[in-house]
């Protein structure tokens, strides 16, 4: 294996990623029932990185893997990506009308509440400890100016 056949599919696969992402990629396939047509609206994020190195094979010949060839130098590759989806709402569509549900994601909710309550938490204490060392200071310096 050489490295500019597996750049070049990298690559290939990775410049293939746009044009599968659409409106498909978020809103999924309608459901029907009881009058009712139910849309899955989704928050899709991906991302991907690829990673390659460089070398010389046997008698100096470039873009050959050390592995494939004896006494060469050199080597790499590498590659990878990954994704989530998050359902975000439903769109429902009934006879004339159409209500777009928000769907609640409860757990990062709480952990923004969470993460809120530590920051608050954390600047009243730092604040609660500044104003104690100043009195500190305060009262020993005015202890020290009346028995200097």
């Amino acid at each position: 294996m050489n490295y500019v056949t597996t750049t070049d599919e990298m690559v290939r696969r990775i410049g293939s990623i746009p044009d599968e992402l659409s409106a498909a990629a978020c809103f999924g396939t309608p459901v029907e029932r009881d009058g009712h047509t139910l849309i899955p609206v989704a928050r899709i994020n991906f991302g991907y990185g690829m990673g390659f190195g460089g070398g010389s094979g046997a008698k100096g010949v470039p873009g050959e893997f050390a592995a494939d060839t004896e006494g060469g130098e050199g080597g790499g590759g590498g590659g990878g990506g990954g994704g989530s989806a998050t359902p975000v709402a439903i769109i429902d569509v009934t006879d004339g009308d159409v209500q777009i549900k928000a769907v609640e994601d409860t757990t990062r909710i709480t952990i923004s509440a969470l993460l809120m309550a530590a920051w608050v938490t954390f600047w009243l204490f730092l604040t609660i400890r500044t104003i104690s060392h100043e009195t500190g200071k305060t009262r020993r310096h005015a202890a020290d100016k009346a028995h200097g």
